[in-house]
């Protein structure tokens, strides 16, 4: 179960991004816009920039703590 309390906040994720794994897959949390957000998951092991986007799954969420929530909980359902 991925838990990210205390790891990740609003002012982090608008400087960087945020990746991680759990079970083989492996996940991404990041700002695309003023008040959007999206959690994205790909296969293991390779890093992002070289898996096939076809391997690739967005979801897209509100950038704020209960949008970064609903991201994490989505991310728990699909790995």
């Amino acid at each position: 179960m991925i838990d990210l309390t205390g790891m990740i906040s609003i002012p982090y994720l608008k400087k960087t991004v945020f990746t991680g794994s759990e079970k083989g897959t492996n996940f991404m949390i990041r700002k695309i816009s003023g008040e959007e957000g999206e959690a994205i998951t790909w296969p293991g092991p390779f890093i992002f920039s070289v898996t096939e986007d076809e391997k690739k799954t967005y979801q897209e969420f509100e950038f704020s703590e209960d949008g970064i929530k609903a991201a994490v909980a989505w991310l728990n359902e699909v790995t």
